[in-house]
């Protein structure tokens, strides 16, 4: 894989970082601690499919209705920074709506199984 300019300039900027100390010579920030976070899908069948809500009073707390959670990968939001790189773009045959397959078991909006 070849680099470009601009990769090899955001890896230096990271080092850098990587290295500023406070006054007590501790590191100030750790780029290698993963970002750890939490939320919350509650089932509301008031809401539309395939759309998640915010909650208005808890952060981290999402509306969806029963059939938008379960065509939703439960393992998804594991997949870290190559999250673009598995981009799977697809029109549903039945609603025609677009979406990401990387994302979902089947259609979120009407229920339809994908097609090969």
């Amino acid at each position: 894989m070849k680099y470009s300019d601009k990769d090899e300039e955001v890896r230096q900027t990271l080092k850098k970082i990587e290295a500023l100390k406070n006054a007590a010579s501790m590191n100030l920030v750790d780029i290698k601690q993963p970002e750890t976070h939490q939320f919350k899908i509650t089932v509301n069948n008031k809401v539309k499919h395939g759309i998640f809500y915010p909650h208005p009073d808890n952060p981290g707390e999402w509306y969806a209705t029963d059939q938008t959670f379960k065509a939703m990968k439960k393992n998804i939001f594991a997949v870290g920074e190559s999250i673009d790189e598995l981009k799977a773009p697809y029109t549903c045959s039945s609603c025609k709506s677009d979406l990401d397959k990387q994302f979902w078991h089947f259609c979120p909006y009407c229920g339809q199984s994908f097609e090969e």
